[in-house]
C-alpha cells in the first residue's frame, strides 16, 4: 500500500521556496569578511576534520544515502566545480563526502548566515556566502577563485531553493555556471533521485536515496563566454533530466503548479 502523499502547490519553480526555515535574511555585501587570518583558518580546517565522519554517519547510516558513480569524481586530479539539485537540508553534506579526503566548499544563500550565533560556525564548516546586494560580488568572486586555486572542491546548488524530496528538475541558470568557465575547471554533476522504500526500511525511511555523480564535464574553450556558460548549463541540465526519468521515481510529497 502506497503512503498518503503530501500536496504542496507553487507557482514559479525558480523562486519558490518551501525549505520552512523562515529565517529573517540578513545583508551579505561589501562588509561581509571573506578573508581571514592563519588562526581561524586552523580552527576552521581542524573543525571540518572533526565533522566530516559525523557527516558520514548521518548521511550514509542514518539517513541511507547511497552514491552511484562516485569513482567519477576520481577521473579529475585537481580540484573541480560540483553542481548538484537541491532537495534536502542535507545536500550541503553530499560535497563533503563526494570530494573527500579533498575539501569541499559550498556557495550559500544569505539565509544560511542569518542564525544568530552559528554564522561563524557555517562559514569554518566551508560555506561561502553569495552576497545578496550587488557591492559584495566582486569579493565573493574573489574568494570562490581563492578557494579553487587554494585545491578545494566548489559545489553549487543552481536551482538555489530547496524543494524537498523533488523527482523533476528545475530551470537552471547559465549564469549559474559563470565560476567554472571563468576558471576553466572541470565540472561534476550530482543528482539525488528518489525511490520507494522497500522492505523494513518502510517503516522509518521517506524514500530510497542515491546520489548519482557524473564523468567530468569540462567547459568548451572554443565558445565565447556566455555561450560556453549555456553550453554547460545545457549538459549539466541533461544529466539531471536524464539521472530524474532513470531513477527519482518516488517522492512524498506531490508538486501542483497553480497557473496564474
Amino acid at each position: 500500500m502506497r503512503r498518503d502523499k503530501k500536496v504542496v502547490y507553487y507557482r514559479d519553480p525558480v523562486h519558490d521556496d518551501f525549505a520552512g526555515t523562515h529565517i529573517d535574511t540578513g545583508v551579505v555585501d561589501v562588509s561581509y569578511p571573506y578573508v581571514h587570518n592563519r588562526f581561524w583558518n586552523g580552527f576552521s580546517a581542524v573543525l571540518y576534520a572533526l565533522v566530516v565522519p559525523v557527516v558520514w554517519f548521518l548521511h550514509r547510516v542514518i539517513a541511507g544515502v547511497r552514491f552511484s558513480g562516485r569513482s567519477n569524481r576520481r577521473q579529475v586530479d585537481g580540484p573541480c566545480f560540483l553542481y548538484g539539485n537541491h532537495t534536502a537540508m542535507f545536500d550541503a553534506y553530499t560535497p563533503a563526502l563526494l570530494s573527500f579526503p579533498r575539501r569541499a566548499d559550498v556557495l550559500a544563500g544569505a539565509d544560511a548566515f542569518s542564525i544568530r550565533g552559528l554564522r561563524t560556525i557555517v562559514q569554518m564548516l566551508g560555506a561561502v556566502a553569495v552576497p545578496n546586494r550587488v557591492s559584495g560580488m566582486k569579493h565573493f568572486m574573489d574568494a570562490v577563485e581563492r578557494s579553487y586555486q587554494a585545491g578545494r572542491d566548489i559545489a553549487v546548488f543552481p536551482e538555489a531553493h530547496i524543494w524537498p524530496y523533488y523527482t523533476g528538475v528545475r530551470p537552471l541558470s547559465p549564469t549559474s555556471f559563470s565560476y567554472p568557465v571563468k576558471l576553466n575547471a572541470p565540472v561534476i554533476a550530482f543528482f539525488t533521485a528518489y525511490s520507494e522504500p522497500k522492505g523494513i526500511f518502510r517503516a522509518f525511511r521517506k524514500t530510497s536515496t542515491v546520489v548519482y555523480v557524473s564523468e567530468p564535464i569540462y567547459p568548451d574553450r572554443n565558445l565565447p563566454y556566455k555561450e560556453a556558460q549555456r553550453d554547460l548549463c545545457e549538459r549539466v541540465s541533461a544529466f539531471f533530466a536524464q539521472t530524474s526519468r532513470a531513477h527519482s521515481t518516488y517522492s512524498p510529497i506531490e508538486y501542483v503548479q497553480v497557473k496564474e
